[in-house]
């Protein structure tokens, strides 16, 4: 009975994996295409079905198989696992069977009225690339936010070691480490389980800072016992007092009008001889 619950854990574990890669219902209908071309591709020529449907297939078993989910997703591609159908070439399949299908008929008018279907269909279930959301013009040569530079150079001008660790809001984790190493992060962006997982302390500081109003406490414990120097909160997401003194941290700069730098006040007291460069 066990063995049972366990497989169809990890059934459900894979369907919210395909989920996850096709963006839920929205691309459903792309993936209906592609199985319906790829289905197509078995009476195109014993060529075709080597090169492009035995190969498509054998990415399907592996994926849809909850034994290999077990053994190799779980433990290895954890939050990943759906990038596998990165190896299917969703795209090209429908492409190229288009292109056979609309070669194969003879009249002129069956084709173009093939091609605008097809297009019709592509363009329902496309989606586009650039948007207000996924594009913006750089802000420097750099390419990425000012924001994260103006903190690093903050940081780096402040400098009590050869390097910081410092705690940023969310939006602000893949920058900060592109453009200066004496700037290290408390946890990056695996803070999601997207690369590996993470300590107890890097977790319950994360999940705090994905809060509207996170547990200062919680925060600056954990920061004063891991020699975090820097925080930085957004206070047009972030809701938390203005003076977190009372915590240990004392507000030293602002970026933007709305990225909070607090740095731990009273440092020699505060790392004693457990510093971040004790021994050295």
């Amino acid at each position: 009975m066990r063995g049972i619950c366990e497989l169809i854990t990890y059934c459900y574990g894979v369907w919210n994996e395909f989920l996850n890669f096709i963006g839920g219902r929205s691309g459903l209908a792309h993936w209906v295409l592609f199985i319906l071309a790829l289905f197509l591709c078995i009476f195109m020529g014993k060529e075709i079905r080597q090169k492009i449907f035995f190969p498509a297939v054998l990415v399907l078993l592996f994926f849809f198989n909850p034994l290999f989910y077990a053994v190799v997703g779980t433990r290895f591609l954890s939050g990943i696992y759906w990038r596998l159908l990165w190896m299917l070439p969703n795209s090209f399949v429908i492409a190229y069977v288009l292109t056979q299908m609309t070669y194969k008929i003879k009249k002129n008018l069956l084709r173009v009225a093939a091609v605008v279907l097809a297009c019709a269909c592509i363009a329902v279930t496309g989606d586009r690339i650039f948007t207000k959301e996924t594009y913006s013009e750089k802000e420097n040569d750099y390419e990425i936010p000012n924001a994260a530079i103006e903190i690093c150079d903050y940081v780096r001008g402040n400098l009590l070691s050869w390097k910081e660790t410092i705690v940023v809001p969310n939006d602000l984790l893949c920058y900060i480490r592109q453009y200066n190493s004496a700037v290290g992060l408390f946890y990056g962006r695996n803070a999601g389980g997207f690369i590996s997982n993470i300590g107890e302390d890097e977790k319950a500081v994360y999940e705090e800072m994905c809060k509207e109003n996170p547990d200062v406490k919680v925060i600056t414990d954990i920061g004063k016992k891991r020699y975090c120097r820097y925080l930085v909160f957004d206070n047009t997401f972030h809701r938390i007092p203005e003076d977190l003194t009372e915590y240990g941290y004392e507000k030293v700069y602002v970026v933007e009008n709305h990225y909070v730098i607090y740095r731990i006040f009273e440092e020699e007291r505060v790392w004693g001889s457990d510093g971040p460069d004790a021994g050295k």
